[in-house]
């Protein structure tokens, strides 16, 4: 009896521990849209994935977003048009999800979200796995998609770390890679930063506004990347809130990997970076 008790215990606590995945809450439908919310969580963070799709209108087409309400509202990835992919020149933001397939196995849980684009069928994957705290976010070829069928493909990511509200125009926002710093320019202007498989990793920051140094600021983001699957990458930003990343990625490849990182914690600059180096990525 008390072997089984511990053995109880023992799957208890490892349960306790890993990674799953879950309908946030009940899908919820308007008169101008409808939304499908995805709860992801493990011992070491949580997100909230929700598709928002937007119902067509005398001047605008429908559209299917993504965003991140969780762990940080209205910081980082949590807009809901963060990222969009372009198969062709065909916006995922202007196609329907085919199915959504929340699975939890082992040590990964997540969600599979399946796309057409004009015969190019692809799989959106958003999952966690039991030992990270990032959220990783994938886009899988199918299985009957022919060599030759992708023509060109590009990612992009508008995203908005230490979100404050302050005043228009007055950040000073900069990205940390692991070959150094990309700053703002001096004014107003925006600058384009080439990207290089150097930056293996981009934390998204401010110089000026930090957690402590002015009410509610939040913290500093990252996103990690994979440049074994991209051509090349750029990033545009300068003293506007968001930050665009986008890359041309290698069509040939079969799987497009992104590692999102938020945290509910607020942290300074170096606080966040310590926290980065501690996970070994």
């Amino acid at each position: 009896m008390k072997k089984i008790l511990l053995l109880l215990l023992f799957v208890f606590v490892s349960l306790a521990g890993a990674a799953e995945c879950r309908k946030h809450y009940q899908a919820y439908v308007g008169a101008t849209e409808k939304g499908e919310p995805f709860f992801f969580e493990n011992k070491l963070n949580n997100y909230v994935i929700t598709f928002r799709y937007t119902n067509p209108s005398p001047t605008r087409p429908p559209f299917v977003l993504a965003g991140m309400p969780a762990p940080v509202n209205l910081n980082g990835f949590s807009r809901y048009s963060f990222t969009r992919l372009l198969i062709n020149g065909i916006d995922s933001r202007h196609l329907e999800p085919k199915k959504f397939e929340i699975f939890n196995k082992g040590n990964r849980a997540g969600v599979d979200v399946l796309y057409n684009f004009n015969g190019v069928k692809m799989i959106l994957r958003f999952e966690m796995n039991d030992s990270s705290p990032l959220l990783y976010m994938k886009w899988i070829r199918g299985k009957d998609v022919p060599a030759g069928a992708i023509k060109s493909m590009n990612i992009s990511f508008n995203v908005m770390p230490c979100a404050s509200g302050q005043k228009r125009n007055s950040y000073r926002r900069e990205i940390v890679t692991p070959r150094g710093t990309l700053k703002s320019p001096a004014g107003v202007n925006r600058k384009r930063h080439k990207l290089n498989a150097k930056d293996s990793f981009m934390i998204l920051q401010d110089a000026k506004y930090q957690p402590g140094k002015a009410p509610k600021i939040t913290s500093p983001v990252l996103l990690q990347v994979d440049w074994n699957v991209l051509r090349s990458g750029l990033a545009i930003f300068g003293a506007a809130q968001d930050m665009s990343i986008s890359f041309d990625l290698d069509p040939s490849a079969d799987c497009w990997t992104f590692g999102l990182l938020d945290t509910p914690k607020h942290r300074k600059n170096t606080e966040f970076a310590a926290f980065v180096k501690s996970l070994s990525l």
